[in-house]
C-alpha cells in the first residue's frame, strides 16, 4: 500500500514539473518572439553612425555603438568576445565599410540573422580602395540615413512611414552644416590646400577646394616617409605661400608631420585642425561646424 502511495506522489510531481517546464519554455519563446517583433536591434561600429541610426530608427529600435571614445581608432580596433556576441545578436550591423571597420562584417558572419549594412559599399556603391572617410561629406551621411531607412522599412514595413520621415528629419538636422558649406564654397573653390593625412578630403571636395600633395598625405596615412621630391614640393608650396591653408589631423603627430606644421606656422600659412574620429560627447553637427568655422575665419575677411 505504501509503495502504491509513493508511486502516485512521484507521478504527480513529474506531471507538475513537466507543466512548469512547459510554462517556462512557452514564456521564454513568447518573450523572444515579442522582442523581435516589437523592436529591432542596431549595432553601429562608431558613435557617429549610432547617432544617425538613432535618429532614423526612432522608437522602433535599440541602437548602440561599439566605439564611443575618440582615442579608439576603428581601423586598429580589436573586438572583445562581448562585442562579438552583441553583433551576432543584432538585426543590423551598421558601419562605414571600405576596410575602415572590416571587423564588423567578420563578427556578423557568426549569425545568419544579422544583416551587415555598410555605408560605403551597400549605400554609396563605393569601390574597394576608395577613401573611407565618408562622414566628412554631410551628403554621404544624408544618403546613409536614407539607405538605413529603406533597409528598416523592409525589415519592419509597418513602421515604414516613420523611418522615411526620420531620414528626412536627419537631413534637416544636418542643414547647419550643409548651409555652411554652401556659404564657404564660393570663397574656397579653386584654392589650393594640402592635408597632413587624407581624412578631410570629402569635405574639401564639397567645398570645391583643389587638394594638392596627395602623395604626401597618403604616405603619412600609410606610415611611410614621403619621397624627397614630394617633401620638397610641399615645402616649396608652403614657403611660396601657394596654399590657402593646411589641414592638420591632430591625431597623427610626430616626425615629418610636426616639421610640416611648424614650417606652415613659420611662414604664416593658416592651419585648420581636424580629427579623424568624433570628439567625445560631441554631436556630428557640432563637430563639423567647429572645423568649418576655422575655414571661415581664414577665407572670410
Amino acid at each position: 500500500m505504501q509503495k502504491k502511495k509513493t508511486t502516485a506522489v512521484v507521478a504527480i510531481l513529474l506531471v507538475v514539473l513537466a507543466a512548469i517546464a512547459g510554462l517556462v519554455a512557452w514564456q521564454g519563446a513568447n518573450q523572444k518572439e515579442g522582442k523581435k517583433s516589437d523592436r529591432l536591434t542596431i549595432v553601429a561600429s562608431t558613435n557617429v553612425y549610432a547617432e544617425l541610426a538613432k535618429t532614423v530608427a526612432g522608437k522602433h529600435a535599440d541602437v548602440s555603438a561599439i566605439i564611443t571614445k575618440q582615442s579608439v581608432s576603428p581601423e586598429d580596433y580589436e573586438p572583445t568576445n562581448a562585442v562579438a556576441k552583441k553583433v551576432s545578436n543584432a538585426d543590423i550591423a551598421f558601419g562605414n565599410g571600405l576596410g575602415y571597420d572590416a571587423w564588423l562584417k567578420k563578427l556578423a558572419k557568426t549569425s545568419k540573422d544579422t544583416q551587415v549594412l555598410y555605408v560605403g559599399e551597400d549605400i554609396l556603391n563605393k569601390k574597394s580602395g576608395s577613401n573611407p572617410h565618408l562622414w566628412n561629406d554631410p551628403d554621404n551621411m544624408i544618403q546613409a540615413a536614407q539607405g538605413l531607412a529603406d533597409t528598416l522599412s523592409k525589415k519592419d514595413p509597418k513602421h515604414e512611414a516613420d523611418y522615411q520621415a526620420n531620414a528626412k528629419a536627419y537631413a534637416d538636422k544636418l542643414k547647419p552644416v550643409t548651409d555652411k558649406i554652401d556659404e564657404l564654397a564660393a570663397k574656397v573653390a579653386g584654392k589650393e590646400v594640402i592635408e597632413t593625412e587624407p581624412v578631410y578630403e570629402y569635405m574639401l571636395d564639397a567645398l570645391g577646394a583643389k587638394v594638392v600633395g596627395d602623395e604626401f598625405a597618403e604616405a603619412i596615412e600609410e606610415g611611410n616617409d614621403p619621397s624627397p621630391a614630394v617633401l620638397s614640393d610641399i615645402q616649396s608650396k608652403i614657403k611660396n605661400h601657394e596654399l590657402a591653408f593646411l589641414v592638420y589631423n591632430t591625431q597623427t603627430t610626430g616626425g615629418t608631420v610636426d616639421k610640416i606644421v611648424k614650417l606652415a606656422k613659420d611662414n604664416n600659412v593658416p592651419i585648420v585642425k581636424v580629427t579623424e574620429t568624433s570628439p567625445n560627447n560631441t554631436s556630428y553637427v557640432d563637430w563639423k561646424l567647429s572645423e568649418l568655422k576655422q575655414i571661415q575665419n581664414i577665407v572670410v575677411k
